[in-house]
């Protein structure tokens, strides 16, 4: 008897399952859904929300584990060598390992950053400016941040794939991190930079959203990296003077237009050894 009443019981339970399978989700929004100038809006600050994505076991919205750690400039801390391991290995120059896995997770939140930006990047280029006003700042916004997230990966990375808005997710797997040159990637780099200083606003109404002296100070920074040329074995072979000329003739237009200054204090400089 119990036997049927199992088999009653599964059919039953099956035939619900088909049912509810066959149902539309609720509260599953599509990609589709998504292309209109006010859900566009929505995945810029999404894009932002990557800035803040990272843990203190793999930070990159503060870089002190890669640099100020592995230069000396800092201890690690924490409760002996254990407590976060991974940086203990950055301190001791012992990072080669298989088994150290806070360097992997930051070149996979940066990427993830990078996917959010593209994303949102395609849905704003699709619109004329007539449907969405602000096209061209909310472009200049979103090049600044992919801008920034590929500086960091290149910083600490140097031979990385670089994908834009242009490629299909489907063939994030077949770039490899030769098919562009050392040069070539820094070169990209600079333009999103120099796309977001000639599009970005002096002051924007939002607080947080990138502006066009946050870009041109990043355009100078890297630039000033790009222009010491160096082999794949980080030799220096050649220093390229119209780029730190460049890098002069920026920072000259930063630090005239009045807005900014040193810090009085010293101490109160950021902790970033970039």
């Amino acid at each position: 008897m119990k036997k049927y009443i199992y088999i009653l019981v599964a059919a039953f339970l099956l035939s619900g399952c088909s049912k509810v399978l066959d149902e539309k989700p609720q509260g599953v929004v599509s990609s589709e859904d998504l292309n209109t100038p006010q859900n566009a809006e929505k995945m810029v600050i999404a894009a932002y929300a990557g800035l803040g994505n990272d843990a203190f076991t793999a930070p990159y919205s503060s870089m002190w584990a890669y640099g100020s750690v592995r230069s000396g400039d800092a201890y690690k801390g924490g409760d002996g060598p254990g407590d976060v391991g991974d940086f203990n290995a950055y301190e001791t120059f012992n990072l080669n390992r298989v088994d150290i896995g806070a360097t992997d997770v930051t070149w996979f939140r940066l990427y993830l950053a990078i996917g959010r930006v593209n994303d949102a990047l395609n849905r704003v280029n699709s619109f004329s400016p007539a449907e969405f006003p602000v096209k061209e700042i909310r472009q200049g916004e979103l090049r600044f941040l992919r801008g920034h997230f590929y500086f960091l990966l290149k910083i600490l990375f140097k031979r990385i794939p670089y994908m834009d808005e242009t490629v299909p997710k489907t063939d994030y797997d077949k770039i490899s991190n030769r098919d562009l040159t050392d040069e070539q990637v820094w070169d990209k780099i600079v333009a999103d930079f120099r796309f977001a200083g000639d599009n970005l606003p002096v002051n924007q109404t939002d607080k947080g959203r990138a502006s066009k002296f946050a870009a041109k100070s990043y355009l100078a920074k890297a630039l000033l990296y790009q222009a010491y040329v160096q082999d794949d074995q980080n030799n220096v072979t050649t220093i390229n003077s119209a780029k730190l000329n460049e890098v002069i003739t920026v920072t000259d237009e930063i630090i005239t237009a009045g807005k900014y200054s040193l810090n009085g204090d010293f101490a109160n400089n950021s902790f970033w050894n970039f």
